[in-house]
């Protein structure tokens, strides 16, 4: 079980590449974009604990700030892998890309209502709302990151690159250069 290693079966070596077609120059857009929202919403966290902690209104506006910047970067990035999802039929075929969608559409919701709980007083909104809120925002920028990773590193779904060439006669990819 550990420390064995395991193989890819000869058919399985190289992952079949479906490239994203919202793209610039080949360049796939939504993973350029995601970094935002992954970041701003992840480190509203801390910036609410750093309020916890010390008191200072200055945390309580930088997690208002990056509440709002996570969740239009957000919903820009979604657009594009909207549309990746809605034109590639390939990437609606997996159940990784529906689970992928369905959390990320539960994060911008996520990110909306902590928009909603801090825009009348970012401070007031902290304690305990907004910390709690943010703790679960959080956990679902980690479980929507996984799963967007998995389209991508596991499945080859919205890369870099042109299709590889179909299998030869015996079933073998080449090999990619």
């Amino acid at each position: 079980m550990f420390g064995r290693s395991r193989k890819p079966a000869p058919h399985k070596k190289y992952t079949r590449k479906v490239p994203s077609v919202m793209a610039l120059h080949k360049h796939p857009i939504h993973p350029m974009l995601v970094v935002f929202p992954i970041a701003f919403l992840g480190t509203m966290l801390l910036t609410d604990l750093a309020w916890l902690l010390l008191r200072e209104e200055f945390w309580a506006v930088v997690s208002f700030w990056l509440n709002i910047g996570g969740l239009v970067m957000g919903v820009v990035a979604g657009a594009f892998g909207m549309g990746d999802f809605l034109i590639l039929r390939e990437v609606r075929n997996h159940v990784s890309a529906w689970s992928h969608f369905i959390a990320a559409v539960m994060l911008l919701a996520l990110a909306a209502a902590g928009v909603w709980l801090r825009w009348p007083d970012p401070v007031a909104a902290v304690w305990p709302w907004g910390l709690l809120l943010s703790a679960v925002t959080a956990g679902a920028v980690m479980v929507v990151g996984w799963l967007g990773g998995t389209l991508s590193f596991r499945h080859g779904i919205g890369v870099y690159g042109e299709k590889p060439p179909p299998p030869d006669a015996e079933g073998n990819t080449p090999a990619a250069e």
